[in-house]
């Protein structure tokens, strides 16, 4: 009896899916949703082409979480920093943004992943927003702002990264005097 009844069941979940294609769809269309939050919350994931390649509107999803002032800073942390695999203005521009939130670690990783992906080409404006950072009221946001401006190029990011060096601030004068070496730079 216990099997004719499993075997009915069966059944009847094998036609409802077949007959119900929509069901199907939404529940895959939820298990997306879960994985891409489980990814998202797990600390030692990190985002390769791969992986991102599962979820085609991963920039989407992903500037949503950085730029919801609702969302954990945690959350909007991480998403700030996978977002370094995307380079559109949609990301340069919500990266920017994001150098202005309350919160220092993430305006922190802003900047990093500013730096990272738009600062070489000589972006006047990416380069004017983690300037603007250099005098932050956070140690270790202006820390992050001369490791953003480490990632640049060009005789002006030399010149920025000269000054640092030689400037008062200790720990950014650190930064920039290593950055400087690794660029092939002397500083005094």
């Amino acid at each position: 009896m216990r099997s004719i009844l499993t075997s009915i069941l069966l059944a009847l979940t094998l036609v409802m899916g077949a007959a119900s294609p929509a069901i199907a769809q939404h529940n895959h269309a939820l298990e997306a949703d879960a994985n891409f939050d489980d990814f998202l919350n797990t600390i030692d994931a990190l985002p390769t082409p791969e992986v991102l390649e599962r979820f085609p509107d991963a920039e989407t999803r992903l500037l949503d979480v950085a730029t919801d002032a609702e969302a954990t800073v945690f959350r909007r942390w991480r998403a700030t920093s996978m977002l370094s695999n995307f380079n559109s203005p949609e990301v340069r521009q919500a990266l920017i943004t994001l150098t202005e939130a309350t919160d220092d670690d993430l305006r922190g990783m802003a900047l990093l992943v500013l730096g990272a992906g738009y600062l070489e080409g000589g972006n006047a404006e990416v380069l004017a927003t983690i300037e603007a950072r250099l005098s932050d009221d956070d140690a270790s946001v202006r820390a992050d702002a001369v490791r953003a401006l480490a990632y640049g190029h060009g005789p002006q990011i030399t010149e920025r990264l000269e000054r640092i060096a030689a400037g008062d601030d200790v720990r950014q004068a650190k930064i920039a005097t290593r950055a400087l070496a690794r660029m092939g730079h002397n500083p005094q």
